[in-house]
């Protein structure tokens, strides 16, 4: 609530006003990230607090390595007019370095991608904060690069431990996308080797389709699913899982927004958007 006891959205909110619990009537704190706004209480933990440092302390040490390099200046929180934006490391003037903490959507990702190569600067994004894994998960995906060396990857960043984290290699296997990669973990110290590594590649074998994951297609019950399988018999006289069952599945590439069992069904192969691919 406002002062005045009306109610109010996040979204609609003023940040110089103040705001109060409709619940417990102490005031509250209006948060806004890149992805969403929002009321936090002020005796709640504050993790803005923590995130800062976090962010702070992974800026500080990736600047630090980089000066170790032969370049002529290292610059943070560089301002760029043109396109609005502050690279959180700015290496010669050509390269931005982005230390990811907080959640970002897809479309905001993009824009500042795109603000980037409006310049022609290249950008070098690594994650930490709250993307912090030991494996790589779907909300991983939209900061996919690929390399000839390390095929798709991503770059991870522990601050509070000084880890850096490759995730190389990364592919989709199976018939539900299941997400693999290969990793490899290198120390504050051990920054410049990151640009050496040279891993071998492991082979994936193929995925044929078993009971398991027919019984598993036919407890799907979303309006995707449902609709795929209903089109499918419509069309082939035939069950999704009759059709399936015994297909084989190679591994893929990790860029598309269909499952492979749908895009099988479907024909269709619609990419994500991956803003670095």
């Amino acid at each position: 609530m406002n002062s005045k006891g009306i109610l109010i959205n996040a979204c609609e909110a003023e940040i110089k006003e103040a705001y109060y619990c409709c619940h417990c009537f102490k005031q509250v704190k209006l948060i806004s990230t890149d992805s969403r706004i929002y009321f936090r209480h002020h005796n709640e933990v504050d993790n803005e607090i923590n995130e800062r440092s976090i962010h702070k302390n992974g800026k500080e040490l990736i600047a630090t390595e980089i000066k170790k390099f032969k370049t002529n200046s290292v610059e943070t929180e560089f301002f760029l007019p043109e396109i609005n934006q502050r690279p959180d490391i700015f290496v010669n003037r050509r390269v931005a370095f982005e230390y990811q903490c907080a959640k970002i959507n897809v479309k905001t990702l993009s824009e500042r991608v795109d603000g980037y190569r409006s310049l022609k600067i290249k950008n070098i994004w690594i994650i930490g904060g709250d993307y912090l894994d030991t494996k790589v998960r779907k909300e991983h995906l939209k900061f996919i690069r690929y390399n000839n060396k390390w095929g798709f990857h991503l770059l991870m960043l522990d601050s509070e431990h000084q880890l850096f984290r490759i995730f190389f290699h990364i592919s989709f296997v199976g018939p539900f996308n299941k997400i693999v990669s290969q990793q490899a973990v290198f120390s504050e110290n051990e920054f410049p080797k990151i640009f050496k590594f040279k891993p071998q590649k492991n082979i994936l074998n193929s995925i044929v389709m078993n009971d398991y994951g027919i019984n598993k297609i036919r407890r799907k019950n979303d309006l995707e699913s449902q609709k795929v399988k209903m089109n499918f018999y419509k069309e082939k006289d035939i069950t999704v899982e009759e059709y399936l069952l015994g297909k084989t599945f190679p591994p893929r590439a990790p860029v598309y927004s269909r499952p492979a069992w749908q895009m099988i069904c479907t024909g269709q192969f619609e990419n994500m958007n991956q803003p670095f691919l």
